[in-house]
């Protein structure tokens, strides 16, 4: 059933990706609130999945790597919405709403989980881990669709154009403003993430780090953003600059995330841990 529900939510981001799109093209009020709230259905029913895959399972949807990509699906959106609430960044939602599809998406591909889980997956440690980690992914998520739209309001303004397109996109210091907030939010959370791994790991295999394709992602990752927010916040990085690393950053995400399991098999086989 929960299946099911995925596949509902994925149809409903998709209808909220036309949406969005038609939004920016016609710069019709209409569409502006209709998108989010087909994202907001999606993101509804993607919740009801999650809440069933719990009931049926007794535990959260975290050990596979197709729980997690589902998991991370749903948790930027949410993240999104909540932006969406304070700053009213509908452009946003244009990259944010693809995303979200294409990555549930990508879920799908990964067939089904086992039924059963193995005694050393049931902890809540791992639960905490993976839920911390791939929140602070998605506000990264949120980082890196305002520096797209930040570069290409840069890009336009430099030529001195003024399509219809960018009529609706914020000014330039209000991107670059939201893009420093999210990366203030997104660090500490990834760190807490690396933290909780770290100790899940000691507990289970003894070692609390052992230089696995995974934890060394993770460890340059987390060097890079921050770098990133050190330098913004002593160096004075902003604008373009800041942009280009928030989107680099963001590249070795979603690169490892979706390919590193296949690219680099561990010991963690086909968890997400």
């Amino acid at each position: 059933m929960d299946v099911t529900l995925l596949k509902i939510a994925a149809i409903f981001y998709l209808l909220a990706t036309a949406g969005y799109i038609v939004y920016l093209v016609l710069q019709r009020g209409f569409f502006s609130r209709l998108a989010p709230v087909l994202l907001l259905f999606g993101f509804l029913v993607h919740t009801l999945a999650l809440a069933v895959h719990f009931f049926q399972t007794g535990f959260p949807a975290v050990t596979q790597l197709r729980e997690a990509i589902s998991l991370y699906s749903w948790l930027m959106v949410g993240a999104y919405l909540l932006v969406q609430l304070k700053y009213h960044l509908t452009v946003l939602g244009s990259i944010i709403a693809p995303l979200a599809f294409l990555i549930s998406l990508a879920g799908f591909t990964l067939g089904a989980a086992p039924s059963e889980l193995s005694p050393e997956l049931k902890t809540y440690w791992l639960a905490i881990h993976v839920t911390l980690a791939l929140l602070g992914n998605a506000v990264f998520a949120l980082a890196f669709g305002v520096s797209v739209i930040y570069l290409l309001q840069q890009y336009e303004l430099k030529k001195k154009r003024n399509p219809v397109l960018f009529k609706s996109f914020p000014s330039l210091e209000t991107l670059d403003r939201l893009n420093y907030v999210l990366l203030v939010w997104g660090f500490p959370l990834m760190t807490l993430g690396i933290i909780t791994g770290t100790l899940w790991a000691g507990t289970h295999w003894g070692e609390y780090w052992s230089w696995e394709p995974r934890q060394i992602s993770s460890g340059i990752t987390w060097l890079l953003y921050g770098a990133l927010l050190h330098g913004r916040v002593t160096a004075g990085l902003r604008g373009r600059k800041a942009a280009l690393w928030t989107i680099v950053g963001f590249a070795v995400v979603l690169g490892y995330f979706l390919l590193g399991a296949s690219l680099f098999p561990t010991r963690h086989g086909g968890k997400f841990d």
